[in-house]
């Protein structure tokens, strides 16, 4: 497993979710959606929560995807 993947299944099991604004600011990963991408082909189960209101670094209210932790499924 790649050091981004497991950066963010130790912060998703940790806190349940992570937002593209949280991987970018925690550990400077710019394409979370690829990570997630990678870790459902590895047998993770993510469901996606589109298009919630988070704040950036100015206090600027911004849209991005939430990506919930369901477990693991293994590889089939």
């Amino acid at each position: 497993m790649s050091n981004q993947k497991e950066r963010v299944l130790a912060f998703v099991r940790s806190q349940g979710s992570i937002t593209s604004l949280q991987a970018i600011e925690t550990y400077g990963i710019t394409r979370l959606s690829a990570v997630i991408f990678n870790m459902i082909e590895d047998g993770h189960v993510f469901e996606k929560e589109q298009s919630v209101k988070v704040a950036n670094r100015f206090g600027e209210d911004c849209r991005v995807t939430r990506y919930h932790y369901v477990g693991y499924r293994g590889v089939q």
